[in-house]
């Protein structure tokens, strides 16, 4: 096995060694460099910045002392690791470390960086060589620090899903610092939106651990995804999906079709929620997080497998992020592709998605006059074809059913009911980017024995649109930068069940506060705000000191609490909910 002095002990035995066989011959003079240091003292120097990961000051030196002793294999070694965590090209990495690599000296670990460097420039089966090489020197060995076998299994994928020929169709890409991608996105009205507080707003706050909160809401506002942890296991999707009331329900994790042993991040949707994005290191990964497309069926509620999107959106490195625009037919994503430390690429790619969506029907029967009839059989054709597509049995204590209709046009219902004759009718669905609708049907008999069927369909865009109000306004503040969290006293059950039984009359409702600023001028925090992409997500309400951030505006205290908990799911741990009335927070009546 090969042989490697890395820790700084036997390195400096090394040196000192080095140093005795020079006194020993002093008419050597030894080489000054430009720190004014000899080479064994650089080296040394550099190899103490290389174990403390300063790579940037590290691969200074180092590439000083290459310039004197090109051949050395460990300035080759170092300096390739150095080049390849911190240069955007990691072409440069290549000839140091497979120079090293030919040095009997240098530890086994160089075949996992130059077979890290061969997948990251798509020199696929080099990869795989280097990567096997080092599996087959490590053997059985319980610590691989590399899990080496992930690596080769990405190689293969990245070998049979990455086409460098399709990174033609790349229409923009733009630099930038890796905290602040999300302001290169453009949003469209049908692309969703995203609630995340940037890094100058919530540096100070206690919600806010090792990760910054994100939540996706698709444009219809009736779904919304974040990904989030439990017991420092690894992150995973949650849905949170409103009902036939507009209200919200409890953060469901998704199955393990989707949610893996490995992370599931940057979850984000289309218009309606049913194709679902992210990224994982999971699944058919090609090297790092790639990103990922699954579809819902909202009448088995089961997801369908996930599929690898492959080139250009997909790379060897780390992409995340997509967010499609829809109607306009492109979509953003963020690369560490051709990107230095710190920085990543912010990628602009044509996007339509090829899934022809069935028609999503979520529908409840009701019985005007019966109102505890809700058993119904409803048989579904299409263009006077005899062959029905589906028969339907509504839940009897609820009516509701929810069935996918294969696309857009004219459905033929005909409905029977006990005590009623069988009625037809029809129910049109037409070409929009949203295929998710709310449909009633309803029987009745009228005073003279008449019986009437009607089918009422309402699209889910049209029944639960974004919240309009949800733009930061009004405020007195004044200089700094002051932030925190603020609370209200808590009510009894018994309070808040009066609350909530006088609401609708009473014209109360209930938003769940994420943030409040003392001290911080209005323009500053709606400037920081307006860089996570999309600062609609928000209501603001302005005190007398103070600058408060909603979201949601619940008639349900129920809906209220379910947000509430997605809030601190998803990472805005000090939210709570405060009650509202005529416009305006009503103290002593919130609950944490």
């Amino acid at each position: 096995m090969r042989q490697f002095l890395l820790s700084l002990t036997i390195a400096s035995a090394f040196f000192v060694f080095g140093a005795t066989q020079l006194k020993a011959t002093s008419f050597v003079k030894p080489i000054k460099f430009s720190t004014g240091m000899t080479e064994t003292e650089q080296a040394k120097a550099a190899e103490k910045l290389y174990l403390a990961k300063q790579y940037e000051k590290a691969s200074a030196l180092y590439s000083e002392l290459l310039s004197k002793n090109p051949n050395n294999y460990k300035y080759n070694y170092y300096y390739g690791i150095c080049a390849l965590i911190i240069d955007a090209d990691k072409t440069a990495a290549l000839p140091y470390l497979k120079k090293a690599m030919n040095n009997e000296k240098t530890p086994e670990d160089i075949y996992y960086y130059y077979g890290r460097a061969c997948h990251l420039t798509y020199h696929f089966d080099e990869a795989a060589k280097a990567f096997s090489e080092y599996a087959s020197i490590i053997g059985k060995k319980a610590n691989d620090p590399f899990d080496i076998a992930t690596h080769i299994s990405m190689v293969v994928n990245a070998k049979n899903l990455l086409d460098t020929n399709l990174f033609s169709e790349i229409l923009e890409d733009d630099i930038t610092d890796a905290a602040n991608f999300y302001s290169k996105y453009e949003f469209s009205a049908d692309a969703g939106k995203l609630l995340s507080m940037p890094d100058q707003i919530i540096k100070d706050s206690k919600s806010i651990k090792a990760d910054k909160p994100t939540i996706f809401l698709s444009a219809n506002g009736r779904v919304m995804y974040f990904s989030a942890s439990k017991e420092n296991k690894s992150k995973d999707i949650y849905r949170v999906e409103k009902d036939f009331s507009g209200n919200w329900g409890a953060p469901i994790k998704l199955d393990a079709s989707i949610n893996t042993n490995d992370d599931e991040l940057y979850p984000t949707c289309n218009s309606d929620g049913r194709v679902l994005y992210f990224s994982s290191r999971g699944h058919n990964s090609t090297g790092g997080l790639d990103i990922f497309k699954v579809v819902y069926n909202s009448e088995s509620r089961k997801w369908g497998k996930p599929e690898n999107m492959g080139s250009p959106v997909n790379s060897p490195d780390d992409d995340f992020c997509f967010i499609s625009s829809g109607v306009d037919q492109y979509a953003y994503l963020t690369s560490q592709r051709d990107a230095a430390k710190g920085k990543v690429t912010v990628i602009k790619v044509p996007y339509v998605n090829l899934e022809e969506l069935s028609i999503a029907v979520t529908g409840k029967f009701k019985c005007i006059g019966e109102p505890n009839l809700k058993e119904a059989t409803i048989t579904i054709t299409k263009n006077n074809n005899p062959d029905y597509l589906a028969i339907i049995k509504t839940n009897n204590k609820t009516g509701e059913y929810s069935i996918e209709l294969p696309g857009t046009g004219v459905y033929n219902y005909s409905v029977e009911v006990k005590g009623y004759q069988i009625k037809s009718e029809t129910a049109r669905f037409g070409e929009f980017t949203d295929r998710s609708y709310i449909q009633n049907i309803y029987m009745n008999r009228n005073k003279s024995g008449a019986e009437n069927l009607s089918i009422n369909n309402l699209r889910l865009t049209e029944v639960g649109s974004v919240d309009e109000n949800l733009t930061a306004n009004g405020g007195n503040t004044s200089d700094g930068s002051e932030i925190r969290a603020m609370s209200y006293e808590k009510l009894s059950a018994k309070k808040d069940l009066k609350v909530v039984e006088k609401a609708v009359n009473k014209g109360l409702f209930y938003k769940v506060q994420i943030g409040a600023f003392n001290k911080l001028p209005k323009e500053v925090v709606e400037k920081n705000l307006s860089q996570i992409t999309d600062a609609n997500m928000l209501t603001s309400y302005g005190e007398e000191n103070w600058l408060k951030y909603f979201v949601g505006s619940e008639t349900s205290y129920e809906s209220a609490k379910n947000l509430k908990e997605t809030m601190i799911q998803a990472g805005f741990t000090d939210a709570f909910i405060v009650t509202f009335e005529n416009e305006k927070p009503v103290k002593g009546k919130a609950k944490k």
